[in-house]
């Protein structure tokens, strides 16, 4: 693999979390390519067409996410959540001269501010899994094409998950 792409890929990894830290999801975004998907599986083996899935979500839909919570009243994020994305083990796979691949443990951590009395508020959750993200250049940049979060968590309840993972 070409050192250049190992590094403009792990980069991008790490600036999608970064940015999702940050709340930053316009600039988020526009990381996405315009047929890009975002899927958390129940079952990573099932055809998201075709079977229930926690997200999956196009870029459209990831749009109306993005707007829903930047610029709409929620009262599910009132007050905010605060997030903190860990990557490690990170490989990249080289997939064709504008095609890569990249495999990663992804571990979320919220926390969100309040009375601990009230569900959701004043505890920290933890959301540990794999991801998988696929990337294709553009021009110049690089852009995520696919992204799949494998929750090891995704069979048990998922209570207030209102925020992007």
């Amino acid at each position: 693999m070409r050192k250049d792409m190992s590094n403009a890929i792990q980069s991008l990894v790490l600036r999608e979390a970064q940015l999702l830290d940050e709340g930053k999801l316009d600039d988020w975004l526009a990381l996405y390519a315009e047929d890009a998907t975002y899927w958390l599986p129940i079952d990573e083996n099932a055809d998201p067409m075709q079977d229930s899935s926690i997200i999956y979500d196009n870029r459209m839909r990831l749009e109306m996410r993005v707007e829903q919570i930047m610029r709409q009243a929620r009262v599910a994020q009132s007050p905010a959540s605060s997030t903190l994305h860990m990557v490690s083990n990170l490989d990249i796979d080289e997939e064709g001269a504008d095609r890569a691949r990249a495999t990663f443990a992804l571990l979320v951590v919220e926390v969100r501010s309040g009375d601990w009395r009230q569900t959701g508020l004043g505890e920290t959750r933890l959301f540990p899994g794999r991801c998988t993200m696929s990337f294709t250049r553009v021009g110049d940049d690089w852009k995520i094409t696919d992204k799949t979060f494998v929750l090891l968590n995704r069979k048990q309840p998922l209570i207030g998950l209102s925020f992007l993972l």
